[in-house]
């Protein structure tokens, strides 16, 4: 199997409490978050794409990503990480793998001391994203601003920087939307786990449909109740509105000219 299978590396380095990063000393949600992250990159959006007989390896220098996969899919992550290198486009590349390159940009330049390292052609050359890197949208005036309702599960809400993390019901992707404390207070309902509707303001990328920046307006009231009183009005005056036809289907052939 391994002769069937081509390697690719991807490093992530950081100092842990003055020591350089190793698998000896990495945290459980840091290294199941980079190798999602990793698994993303290198099956991008190719249809059909799977990893499920890839092989994968955790070495030290940093905690290094060692994958084996198929080899034409492993020639169209490096083919398309080549255009990154060359271009700093991520419009360049395939939408989740330039999902993933800004994600990490924006994590670096949060953690200065936090560095990747990527494969480009035939692993040549590596692309390093620190908190110096400049890779961009050059298709930033993609962006509109729209105004929207999302409806999904609260997965989580509140917290220092107030919002809201929702599972759409339509695409399962998972959306953070800001909010302010008096938003969220003033909800008298607790909607954690909840199915809710959001009317929110935010951007959306005219080719991808992906969001960003999303605020929220409001909650977006949820009528799941018959109101049993106003349905058994309309059901009386349906009664006396019909009371004198005998028979639905005859009154219907009467319009229609058959009797």
């Amino acid at each position: 199997m391994a002769n069937k299978l081509t390697e690719l590396e991807f490093s992530l380095n950081d100092v842990i409490g003055g020591q350089p990063l190793t698998p000896d000393n990495v945290d459980l949600p840091t290294l199941r978050g980079f190798l999602e992250e990793v698994e993303t990159l290198i099956k991008g959006d190719v249809p059909g794409a799977s990893l499920a007989d890839s092989r994968v390896q955790i070495k030290k220098g940093s905690v290094k990503i060692v994958a084996l996969v198929a080899h034409l899919l492993a020639s169209d992550a490096r083919a398309d990480l080549a255009k990154l290198d060359k271009t700093g486009d991520l419009d360049a590349i395939q939408p989740s793998r330039a999902k993933i390159i800004e994600r990490w940009q924006s994590r670096v330049r949060r953690t200065p001391s936090r560095t990747y390292s990527i494969p480009s052609a035939a692993n040549r050359h590596e692309i390093r994203i620190s908190n110096t890197s400049q890779f961009q949208h050059a298709g930033e005036n993609s962006w509109v601003s729209v105004e929207k309702h999302l409806t999904g599960k609260v997965i989580d809400l509140g917290g220092k920087s107030p919002n809201v993390h929702l599972i759409l019901t339509d695409t399962g992707e998972t959306v953070c939307v800001d909010a302010t404390e008096q938003q969220l207070a003033a909800e008298k309902e607790n909607h954690a786990y909840k199915n809710v509707t959001l009317r929110v303001q935010g951007e959306q990328h005219l080719r991808t449909k992906e969001l960003r920046n999303l605020r929220l307006i409001q909650f977006s009231p949820q009528t799941t109740e018959v109101d049993e009183q106003s349905l058994a009005s309309l059901w009386q005056k349906g009664r006396e509105a019909w009371k004198e036809v005998k028979s639905a289907a005859g009154w219907v052939e009467s319009l229609r000219g058959n009797t």
